[in-house]
């Protein structure tokens, strides 16, 4: 029989066994402290959120460091681009349709902008720092485009900023909805059909109230509705540029922005090559 000697020997093997596979998993020193060399400690304020695309953007610095000397500061940004499109076809009865989208993506990652050489005369005793104002330019190539219900349609600058296969997709899409009432407002309203009489067929809805009429195409022996071939006909006649020309304000349906935005730090570094850097500001573009 094992003694009482014994079996706390075995029980304290155990528990070592147990501590040394959940070290393996878990290493308690290694998630609790913190690597590297400590660099400068920085604040910033910009002027404003939106700059002038050609301009400059002013800002104040407070920065310290508590372990090394500070050599130099430096503004970095990157580019942000966001591309809306909008396009409506505003000639239908039932529905209206409309494409619109908006994406952002980095067109240039962050660089650096400028350099600011560390001088004793920004020591500010009473922040007990060093105080910087300065300015930062931003490309006059950055300010936004827009194209926004033109009062002349230009298919050119479809293809270009919309793509190639665009206009085909979009009037895809609006004859995938279309009924009766919507060929029949469109194509009356472009004045491609004076009478549309001769497409037309009723049929008694006794849900809708007593002799109440529903409008539609003829149907065939099944019950189902079929566009004259006529009525196609003509559809493959009609223009992207028609399906989007709102007449009643004499203009076109189609809006197009490109515009930018900066992220940007100001990182200030220490003889050694260690920075410290600011919070990102956002900046938009005009």
């Amino acid at each position: 029989m094992m003694n009482m000697k014994n079996i706390a020997n075995i029980l304290m093997s155990s528990a070592l066994v147990l501590a040394l596979v959940s070290c393996s998993k878990h290493d308690l020193f290694d998630e609790n402290t913190i690597t590297g060399n400590v660099g400068p400690e920085a604040y910033w304020e910009i002027e404003s959120a939106a700059v002038n695309a050609g301009g400059e953007m002013g800002f104040t610095a407070q920065y310290y460091s508590s372990v090394s000397q500070i050599e130099r500061s430096e503004v970095w940004y990157d580019i942000m681009e966001t591309v809306e499109q909008n396009v409506t076809c505003p000639l239908t009865a039932t529905f209206t349709h409309t494409q619109s989208s908006m994406v952002t993506d980095r067109k240039r990652v962050s660089q650096l902008i400028k350099e600011y050489p560390h001088l004793e005369e920004y020591k500010n005793d009473s922040l007990r720092a060093y105080e910087l104002n300065g300015t930062f330019p931003v490309s006059g190539t950055l300010a936004p485009f827009v194209w926004k219900q033109p009062a002349q349609f230009d298919s050119t600058m479809m293809v270009k900023y919309f793509g190639e296969g665009y206009m085909q997709a979009f009037k895809e899409a609006v004859h995938a909805k279309m009924k009766f009432s919507d060929y029949k407002k469109m194509y009356i309203g472009l004045g491609i059909l004076d009478d549309f009489t001769q497409y037309t067929d009723s049929t008694l809805d006794p849900n809708q109230g007593q002799n109440v009429y529903v409008y539609h195409f003829p149907k065939n022996a099944e019950g189902e509705e079929v566009v004259p071939e006529d009525i196609k006909t003509i559809w493959d006649g009609i223009t992207f540029e028609q399906l989007i020309n709102n007449t009643a304000n004499g203009y076109y349906e189609v809006d197009y922005k490109r515009s930018y935005s900066l992220n940007a730090i100001l990182r200030v570094y220490d003889v050694r090559g260690i920075y410290g850097k600011t919070e990102s500001k956002k900046i938009d573009i005009n």
